[in-house]
């Protein structure tokens, strides 16, 4: 495969290499170029059937899975745009068994994640987010740690656009992106949801939310904006957090008392962090 190595080693996309002696159920991965061992981190010496399945792990066909994916890459020769996550990233897999080496695929990994990219404040957009949500779930699971969820809303977002315009809104929401990621430690994701909506998943076996959100989230959306020369001073934050394992590990209902937890602390005055609790269920609705 000495051919193949050189054609990959100057490949510009994250190429790997699988071989195996007996058969394809016992492919391991037997190299990577340079390009996806820093993007992706070293996959050597994993076996092909566990790397397709981590691929699939959070993909929204649940009818497949590493082996039926490794049956169809055998039968077709190919495999083509296969869409998955792999390292937080979203990917897309493009694999072929090699004509010309006995008993290898050749496979290359396109990371696409920026299309799911939100296009203004460029975080995580709502669909990146519940791939993310299911990823740190299971890790929480799995390390019986943590996870909590905030989702924030902004105050007098509407008042604004109003005064000001959309341009102004923009650039609010691009600013608070800014803001609330430099608030999150490095393997913490802040994504917007919609609208002037953001939602935290703070993760890890120390984690507190509510004073993380009193002492620095609030202040630093509380701070002014600025805007073709408008100074926009009346922002604000008003956040509901809901607990993993605590309150539910299932991720729409996370979601959900959350976001019941934040009308309460709208309906309580706004600018404020509510942590969910029984009997919030459905706030959002009146």
């Amino acid at each position: 495969m000495s051919h193949f190595h050189y054609e990959a080693e100057c490949a510009a996309t994250p190429i790997l290499g699988a071989s195996w002696h007996d058969s394809p159920q016992t492919a391991i991965v037997s190299f990577q170029n340079e390009k996806a061992i820093s993007r992706y981190g070293d996959l050597r010496g994993q076996k092909l059937l566990e790397l397709f399945d981590k691929i699939l792990e959070n993909s929204a066909n649940k009818h497949i899975n590493g082996q039926k994916l490794l049956k169809q890459l055998m039968n077709e020769g190919s495999l083509k745009a296969v869409a998955g996550s792999l390292a937080g990233m979203r990917v897309e897999l493009f694999a072929s068994v090699q004509q010309d080496s006995e008993n290898s695929i050749q496979m290359s990994l396109l990371d696409v994640t920026e299309r799911f990219l939100d296009h203004l404040s460029q975080i995580p957009g709502r669909e990146l987010f519940f791939d993310l949500l299911d990823m740190e779930l299971h890790r929480a699971t799995r390390d019986k740690t943590e996870l909590h969820v905030c989702f924030l809303d902004l105050d007098g977002f509407k008042q604004t656009n109003d005064l000001y315009g959309h341009k102004a809104g923009d650039d609010v929401i691009v600013e608070v992106a800014r803001r609330l990621k430099g608030c999150l430690r490095k393997h913490e994701t802040v994504a917007r949801f919609g609208g002037d909506e953001f939602v935290m998943l703070l993760s890890g076996k120390t984690i507190d939310s509510v004073h993380l959100a009193e002492k620095k989230i609030i202040p630093l959306i509380n701070e002014p904006y600025h805007s073709d020369g408008h100074v926009i001073d009346f922002i604000g934050a008003s956040i509901g957090v809901s607990y993993a394992p605590a309150h539910t590990s299932n991720a729409d209902e996370l979601i959900n008392h959350a976001d019941d937890a934040m009308y309460v602390a709208k309906d309580r005055g706004k600018n404020q962090i509510v942590v969910f609790e029984p009997g919030m269920e459905g706030m959002k609705k009146h």
